[in-house]
């Protein structure tokens, strides 16, 4: 992940003469705080309805209701994948440092299949994962708009 962001900002870099004058690091964003709309649209997203009180949730129309619904469930299956993958990324390495030479670990290796139907009950804590990640995740895949750190 991080190789990505490395890699992303050095395509955007200049290297000419004024490359002194230009601002590092300007589109890597910092989540520790957040706004009550960037809590709000981030809670929906993770936790659902949940986030809602009884009141709220008598009060809220039927369509958002299942608008707020549909978007956790599909983070959800989203985020559990991705948790698989980094899940499989760290084992494999393991299995690779354990046993080389080994056919059998390296037929493992190669399959990095993710299943839907499993439920990667790690986390994220567990995986090393920020907030910020997260985040940057959900706007990566269009899960949170473009202009969040803005909002």
């Amino acid at each position: 992940m991080k190789a990505e962001i490395y890699n992303s900002l050095q395509e955007l870099e200049y290297s000419g003469k004024l490359a002194h004058k230009q601002f590092k690091s300007s589109s890597i964003v910092k989540y520790e705080t957040l706004s009550i709309v960037q809590n709000e649209l981030y809670k929906r997203c993770l936790i659902g309805l949940e986030f809602y009180s009884p009141q709220e949730l008598y009060f809220m129309n039927s369509a958002k209701k299942a608008k707020i619904t549909k978007r956790h469930r599909v983070v959800q299956d989203h985020l559990n994948l991705w948790k698989q993958e980094l899940t499989n990324g760290a084992v494999n390495k393991l299995l690779k440092t354990l046993f080389p030479k080994s056919d059998c670990i390296v037929s493992i290796i190669n399959n990095n299949d993710t299943d839907k139907t499993f439920k990667n009950t790690l986390t994220f804590k567990d995986l090393g994962i920020s907030k910020s990640q997260i985040i940057d995740r959900l706007i990566e895949y269009k899960f949170l708009p473009n202009n969040f750190a803005s909002l």
